[in-house]
């Protein structure tokens, strides 16, 4: 196995306080994946089969109806865990998550990963505290959906994406206005208009799909 493939995992949370040995034991049973810009790492509604951690690239989590009307939930990244709660319960997968960016992931079978719960008990801790990270981020995504319009979702989605460059902010990951609509859940039609709006007031120019804001956004629309 590749020798960055021990450090990424030695750096991964769940396997924090793992000694070497036990990192070695663990690299026995991971197998490492690359899959390109569109693919599925796998869909809503399929079998558990697999955990996976990702190590490059980009991901995004999302849920869609029967007309294909998507809602996105995650962007994943590098350090990110795919998987584990329906290798806990045998349920089918919740949500699908697909490659954004050409990607390297470790995955792990379901009965490696049964194997490892019960080898290293500690293991277990670590997962409870991620699933409840991901209790966390989806009862906030709850709670915007039921309190707050759309453009507070989308005022909520820039303030918690932007990143300080010197005299303003700057989502750096590019966003198309279904990109956004798809985030909020809104349609695309009402992010062009919320756009707009917002670039005549002097609070964002867009540059390159990026979304440069140029000063506090206004609390309301």
């Amino acid at each position: 196995m590749d020798p960055t493939v021990r450090i990424f995992l030695s750096q991964i949370p769940i396997f924090e306080g793992f000694s070497d040995t036990d990192l070695e034991v663990v690299m026995q049973a991971a197998v490492k994946r690359q899959l390109p810009k569109g693919s599925f790492l796998f869909r809503e509604g399929d079998p558990a089969e697999a955990m996976y951690l990702q190590m490059e690239g980009r991901t995004r989590s999302f849920t869609s109806d029967n007309q294909g009307k998507e809602f996105v939930f995650q962007i994943g990244e590098p350090g990110d865990v795919y998987g584990e709660i329906s290798m806990i319960d045998d349920e089918p997968r919740s949500w699908s998550v697909q490659v954004e960016d050409d990607s390297t992931f470790i995955m792990f079978s379901k009965q490696d990963f049964r194997t490892a719960l019960e080898t290293y008990p500690q293991l277990k801790d670590k997962l409870i505290l991620n699933l409840s990270r991901i209790i966390r981020r989806l009862s906030l995504t709850m709670k915007n959906l039921a309190l707050l319009d759309v453009y507070g979702r989308v005022r909520a989605l820039f303030e918690e994406m932007a990143q300080d460059y010197e005299d303003h902010w700057m989502i750096p990951e590019p966003l198309t206005q279904q990109a956004i609509a798809d985030r909020v859940g809104s349609s695309r039609e009402m992010i062009a208009r919320i756009l707009k709006e917002l670039v005549f007031g002097g609070y964002v120019k867009l540059e390159n799909k990026r979304i440069i804001i140029l000063q506090k956004l206004p609390e309301r629309f």
